[in-house]
C-alpha cells in the first residue's frame, strides 16, 4: 500500500478524523470511495476509539490502496487532524469529520471554486442555509460571484469539514483545540477559519450542500441522545440548554418542499434571509442563490405575466437570468410579448444570455449588456420589473417614466425592511401619485404597482428634495413636457 501512494501525485489530500460512532464512519468512507474523481490518498486518524472504529477503518484500509490509517493512543482531539496534513503531499488539503456522507461530484465542484476565485482559502462543502432535516442556523455570510460561479463568503467560521490551499497549511497555520468543559476535544474551526483570513484569503460557504450533514440532523439526535448531550455539554458558548434550544426550533419550523415548477433542475435551498418583523419565518421561503429573487417570486412573476400578458416589458438587473427565464416562459406561453432585460455586469450577462439560449427563448428575450439609465426603449413599456443595485431602483423608474403606458404594472424587488432604500423609493413614489400599489412581505420583499398615468400628480417637492436630490429635475421636466403636450 505504500508503495501503491508512493505512484500518485494527489490532488485532493484527505484527512479524517475519527472518535467512536463507527457506523457513521463507515458511511463518510464508503460515500468518499465512490465519488472521489481526482487523484487522491486518504489518512483516517482515530482519537483512541472504544467502539467498533478500528475494524471498519482496517476493513476500509484493506480495500483503498490509497488509504492509510492512523491508530492513535490518547484522544488528542482536533490538534490530531495536523497529522495526517503533517504527511499530506496534495495541492489541495481536505479535512473531514466522522459524520459526512458524500455526494457525487464533490470533488470537482470544489475545485472548480478554487480555480475560479485565487483568494479563496478555506471552502466549506455545506451552503449557508441548513438543509431542512438539519439542526443547524443560517449563516452570516456575503455572495462572490466570478466566472458564473457563486460561492458565499463567511462573515464568522465554516467548521472543520472543509478544503484547504496547501499555501495556507505552508504559511504555518495549524489546527488547535478548543478549550472545552467536558471530555469532548473539538478541534478550533472558528480559530482556524480566523488565521486563513488573517493571512490574506477569503473563508467561504458553497453555494450549495456538496455533501451530507449526517452529524447534524434531528434523526441522528435522538438516535445517539447521550453523545450529543456530552458533546453540546463541552461546548461552553452553547450547553446543553443551547442544543436543546436548537432541536425545539428545527421541531416547530415548518418543512416545506424544496421544488419548482419553473426550475424542476436547479438545486434549491431555503432562503437565506433573517427574520424580522414583516416576515419572522424567511426558512418557509426557498432559493436559488442570494441574489436571485425568490423562488416563490419567480413563480410568482411567472404567473402575473401570463395574467396580464404584456407586450413590452423591462427588467433592470438580469443577474442570472432567472426571473428573465420565468417572463419569457410566461410570454411564449402567451404566445406574444417581448422582454428586454439589462445587465451591466458583464460575467452575469454572459450567463444570463447562455441561459436564455439553452432555455430556447431568444424570441421572446434580449439580453443587454448595459447600464439600465443608458438604455432608451422603442416603445411603451406595460410590465416593468426593477431589480439593479438597490441604489438605483428609484432612478430606474424616473428615467423609465416617460416610457410607461399609463396603467402599466412596475415591480420593485426587495423591498423588505433590511432593504430601506428600495422601500422609501417605492413608498415614495406611491404618496406622490405617481403609483398606486402595495407591499409583499417575502423575505427580501417585493412591491406590485401600477403607474397611475395622472397629469396633475402633486409632488411634495422638499420630501422628493431630499430623497431625490440627483434626478428631481427630471421629474419636473418630464411633468412640464406633458402640460405642453397637452
Amino acid at each position: 500500500m505504500q508503495n501503491a501512494r508512493k505512484k500518485i501525485q494527489p490532488l485532493i489530500s484527505t484527512t479524517i478524523l475519527n472518535w467512536n460512532r463507527g457506523d457513521l464512519l463507515k458511511r463518510t468512507l464508503e460515500s468518499y470511495i465512490k465519488t472521489i474523481s481526482v487523484s487522491y490518498e486518504i489518512f483516517i486518524i482515530d482519537n483512541a476509539s472504544t467502539d467498533n472504529s478500528r475494524e471498519i477503518i482496517e476493513d476500509f484500509c484493506s480495500r483503498v490502496p490509497y488509504a492509510k490509517p492512523i491508530f492513535l493512543a490518547e484522544n488528542r482531539g482536533g490538534e490530531a487532524i495536523n497529522i495526517g496534513l503533517q504527511q499530506s503531499r496534495g495541492k489541495f488539503l481536505h479535512i473531514s469529520e466522522n459524520d459526512i456522507e458524500y455526494l457525487p461530484g464533490w470533488c470537482e465542484k470544489a475545485l472548480d471554486l478554487f480555480q475560479n476565485f485565487p483568494s479563496l482559502g478555506q471552502l466549506s462543502l455545506f451552503g449557508p442555509v441548513p438543509e431542512d432535516e438539519e439542526v443547524w442556523e443560517v449563516k452570516s455570510c456575503i455572495l462572490r460571484h466570478s466566472n458564473g460561479r457563486i460561492i458565499y463568503e463567511a462573515l464568522g467560521n465554516v467548521g472543520t469539514t472543509s478544503i484547504i490551499r496547501r499555501e495556507v497549511w505552508d504559511l504555518g497555520i495549524r489546527i488547535k483545540n478548543i478549550k472545552t468543559t467536558g471530555k469532548f476535544l473539538l478541534p478550533d474551526d472558528a480559530q482556524l477559519s480566523k488565521d486563513i483570513k488573517n493571512s490574506g484569503f477569503i473563508v467561504a460557504w458553497a453555494d450549495h450542500y456538496m455533501v451530507k450533514n449526517i452529524g447534524h440532523s434531528a434523526y441522528e439526535f435522538e438516535k445517539r441522545k447521550e453523545y450529543y448531550r456530552e458533546n453540546y455539554e463541552s461546548k461552553y458558548w452553547l450547553k446543553e440548554a443551547g442544543w436543546q434550544a436548537r432541536i425545539n426550533r428545527w421541531k416547530h419550523c415548518p418543512k416545506p418542499i424544496r421544488s419548482s415548477f419553473l426550475f424542476p433542475e436547479e438545486k434549491i435551498s431555503g432562503e437565506k434571509s433573517l427574520p424580522n418583523k414583516e416576515c419572522s419565518e424567511p426558512l418557509l421561503w426557498s432559493m436559488i442563490d442570494g441574489w436571485t429573487a425568490e423562488v416563490e417570486v419567480l413563480e410568482f412573476l411567472y404567473t402575473f405575466v401570463r395574467l396580464i400578458k404584456p407586450h413590452f416589458a423591462v427588467e433592470t438587473g438580469t443577474w442570472r437570468g432567472y426571473a428573465a427565464e420565468a417572463i419569457g416562459k410566461a410570454l411564449r406561453n402567451n404566445g406574444r410579448g417581448k422582454l428586454i432585460t439589462l445587465e451591466i455586469d458583464k460575467d452575469s450577462y454572459q450567463v444570463a444570455k447562455e441561459r436564455i439560449i439553452q432555455k430556447k427563448l431568444e424570441k421572446y428575450v434580449k439580453v443587454l449588456n448595459q447600464s439600465s439609465l443608458a438604455y432608451q426603449p422603442p416603445e411603451k413599456i406595460d410590465f416593468l420589473l426593477l431589480d439593479s443595485d438597490l441604489s438605483l431602483r428609484g432612478k430606474e423608474f424616473v428615467h423609465f417614466l416617460p416610457f410607461l403606458k399609463p396603467g402599466s404594472i412596475v415591480v420593485f424587488h426587495d423591498t423588505s425592511l433590511e432593504h430601506e432604500i428600495v422601500r422609501k423609493d417605492a413608498e415614495q413614489l406611491i404618496e406622490n401619485g405617481f403609483l398606486k400599489g402595495f407591499f409583499i412581505p417575502t423575505p427580501r420583499g417585493i412591491a406590485i404597482c401600477q403607474y397611475t398615468g395622472k397629469e396633475g400628480i402633486k409632488i411634495n417637492l422638499k420630501r422628493l428634495l431630499r430623497r431625490y436630490r440627483n434626478f428631481l429635475s427630471q421629474i419636473v421636466k418630464f411633468l412640464q413636457n406633458r402640460t405642453r403636450m397637452k
